[in-house]
Order: C-alpha cells, then structure tokens, then sequence
C-alpha cells in the first residue's frame, strides 16, 4: 500500500509541476533569436539569440580585401562579445558551404555561416539583399532594424553606430 501511495504522490507531484511550467509564458523572443533558432547554418553553429545587435559580414574565399578584414574581425570579436550585444553572422558568397566552411576554419573564425541569396539568409531579419561588392558589412538590431552598412574595410565603424542605437534605447 505504501508503495502505491508513494507512486501516486510522486505522480500528483510531476503533474503539478508540469502544469507549473506550461503556466509560466515563455520570455518574448526578439524576430532575430526567432529566426536563428530555425536556421540551419553551414558552419553549424548558431550565433547567440541574446545579442542586441547583429553585424552581417559580405564575404568569399576568393576574395583579397575580404581575406584582409576576416582576420582583422576574428581579432575584434572577443571586444565584441565582452557585453554579449553584438554576433556575427557571415554571409558567403563562396561557391559552396564547403569552401565558406574552410575558409572560416582559416582564420579560426567562431561565425555563424549562411550562403547569401539562400533561403536561411534571405529568413533572417534585416537581411540585406542588395549587396553589390564584397565585403560588405550591415549592422541590424534584434528586430532586424538596419543601424549601419558599410565597406567591409570600415568594418570598425560598427562601433559608433552601435553607441548611437545604445543611447537612444536609454
């Protein structure tokens, strides 16, 4: 008999506990966390959805002044990623995931990767689809909001831009 009543008990406890959690509403998710979290990026892993800001990167292996600001970024995204507001995201004009996968390994670069012109990229909010030369920077907030978009080579304008949009929040 005990044993039963201990299973019972420990049965009214799950089911409590789960109607506890389906209770709680989930924190609103910004359009971009929304997006990211459904997009199948090449180099396999996802960029944070907790980022206030988004900075898309033009960018190819077969390209010089690309293969110039790549490193430069790399060297850059650990002062980008001390307050957790700002992920990048690159967007390959490589011919194949493969090669934008290998050029990224390179520079040890920690970017997520979607292919520019696919369905993944042209799903993510603030996705600029009139890039005419790489590399080509675009900063967007968490609602997909362009804030800047630039030559990859100024790619530390960034930072300005980003002030401006942080002091008009406040």
């Amino acid at each position: 008999m005990r044993t039963i009543n201990f299973f019972l008990a420990l049965m009214m406890g799950t089911a409590l506990c789960t109607a506890q959690e389906q209770t709680t509403a989930p924190a609103a998710a910004t359009p971009m966390a929304q997006a990211v979290e459904k997009t199948n990026f090449v180099t396999g892993n996802k960029p944070s959805t907790e980022a206030k800001y988004y900075m898309y990167l033009a960018t190819a292996s077969w390209c010089g002044p690309c293969r110039m600001v790549t490193p430069r970024l790399v060297k850059e995204y650990p002062n980008m990623m001390a307050d957790k507001d700002v992920e990048v995201i690159v967007l390959s004009c490589d011919r194949t995931p493969e090669d934008a996968i290998k050029y990224l390994a390179h520079y040890n670069a920690p970017f997520a990767a979607v292919m520019y012109g696919s369905p993944e990229a042209q799903s993510l909010p603030g996705y600029p689809t009139d890039i005419h030369g790489i590399p080509h920077i675009v900063v967007v907030d968490a609602e997909g909001k362009m804030l800047y978009r630039g030559h990859g080579l100024r790619f530390a304008d960034w930072k300005m831009h980003v002030e401006t949009a942080r002091k008009a929040q406040q």
